[in-house]
This record gives structure tokens, C-alpha cells and sequence, in this order.
């Protein structure tokens, strides 16, 4: 099995794959690391599926809100719900302020939805272009969401807007914040689960690497 080895002064050797496939190993200078390879083989075989699984589905279109549409080349920027087609213009700077105002409709929709169930107030709400995380809350209630989150079904932004909205009550991941997280939204672990997914398919995805100045 290919991998990338980085020798470091850590206690503990550390495995990793990343959302395209790459294993990467984090382990100390003479540190055994084909045996820990074989020894975590089923662990990685099974993250490698679903790497292989986000790479099938990454090559079916352009990945909008759960579905994958056809990609047209134009002038200027279109997205037709009805057909399910795209169309990308010539500089990806184009498409991104088209998907930024898409999102942030349906993200104010979903926050005032919540935000008035939970009894929680946020401050100002920003969509940013970013490899990290879904989104984020700031100590001053801000919160900020990703743009890739447009990728995604509804439901799913509906669980990282009530994630995001919880820190606003805790901002950490303490028992508390997951029962509240819980309460709006009970199936939170599957939707992790799919996010993960839905990460994998974006990073392997080419128009989203085009978009992300990745080529």
C-alpha cells in the first residue's frame, strides 16, 4: 500500500487518509511502520472505499443542493434547477458570486428559522470560500459558513446551521452543546457521517477544483 511517511518527535505514530486517498503517516524516527500498516489494513481499506465511492459520484457533474448537474461552458454564469444544468463562465470568480448569494438566501432562511426555536441571536453571518470546515462561530457570535455547504442537501445545511447556532450557547463540543444540538436536530451522527461524504466528493470533484484554484 502507496503512502507518504513524515518522520516527527511525536510519542504516538498517527494515520491519516486524506479526502483524496492520500495515507499519510506520522510516526517517529525507526518507528515500525509496515507493521502498523498492516495491522490498521481494515481500518484503512474501508476509509479507502468510501474515498473510492466519493470519486465515482465526484465524476457525475457539478454537485449543487444533494444533486449532480450537467456542466455547460458559457459566458456567463447560470444555474437551471428545472433542467439541472450549470453553466460555468471563463473565470471561476463568476461562479463563486453566483453560488455566495444562492447560499446565503437559503442559509438566512434556515438561521431565522432556528434561531428563533433555539432562542438564540448570531451576529453577523458570512459565506467565505474555505478548505477546513462546514462553518464556524466566533467568540463575538459571528458565524461563518462555508461555501462548499451549497454541495449539499437540505438537510444537511440544516444540521450545520443548528450546529453552528448551538455554539452560540456553547461554544465548544461539550456534552451540553450536543444535547442541545440533539434537541433541533436528533439524527446529527448520520449527518456527520454524510458530510464527510459529501467533503470527499467536493475535494475530488473538478469544477471544484477549477472554482478553489486547485489546477
Amino acid at each position: 500500500m502507496d503512502y507518504e511517511l513524515r518522520v516527527r518527535p511525536v510519542k504516538y505514530a498517527r494515520l491519516e487518509v486524506r479526502p483524496d486517498g492520500k495515507v499519510v503517516v506520522t510516526a517517529p524516527f525507526g518507528f515500525d511502520v509496515d507493521s502498523f500498516i498492516e495491522n490498521h489494513r481494515k481500518w484503512l481499506e474501508k476509509k479507502l472505499a468510501g474515498v473510492e465511492k466519493a470519486r465515482k459520484e465526484a465524476e457525475k457533474g457539478f454537485p449543487l443542493d444533494g444533486r449532480f448537474y450537467h456542466v455547460i461552458h458559457g459566458r456567463k454564469p447560470k444555474i437551471h434547477d428545472r433542467f439541472g444544468t450549470v453553466v460555468l463562465p471563463p473565470m471561476p470568480e463568476q461562479m463563486i458570486s453566483l453560488l455566495r448569494e444562492r447560499l446565503r438566501r437559503e442559509l438566512h432562511e434556515l438561521i431565522g428559522e432556528y434561531s428563533r426555536k433555539m432562542g438564540v441571536e448570531p451576529g453577523k453571518i458570512y459565506v467565505r470560500l474555505g478548505r477546513s470546515k462546514w462553518g464556524s462561530c466566533s467568540s463575538r457570535k459571528n458565524l461563518s459558513f462555508n461555501l462548499r455547504l451549497i454541495v449539499v442537501p437540505e438537510n444537511l445545511k440544516r444540521y450545520v446551521v443548528v450546529h453552528e447556532l448551538a455554539h452560540l450557547r456553547y461554544l465548544n463540543h461539550s456534552k451540553a452543546f450536543w444535547e442541545l444540538v440533539g434537541r433541533f436536530y436528533p439524527d446529527y451522527k448520520t449527518a456527520r457521517r454524510e458530510l464527510k461524504h459529501w467533503w470527499r466528493v467536493v475535494e475530488l470533484n473538478e469544477y471544484w477544483r477549477w472554482l478553489e484554484g486547485r489546477e
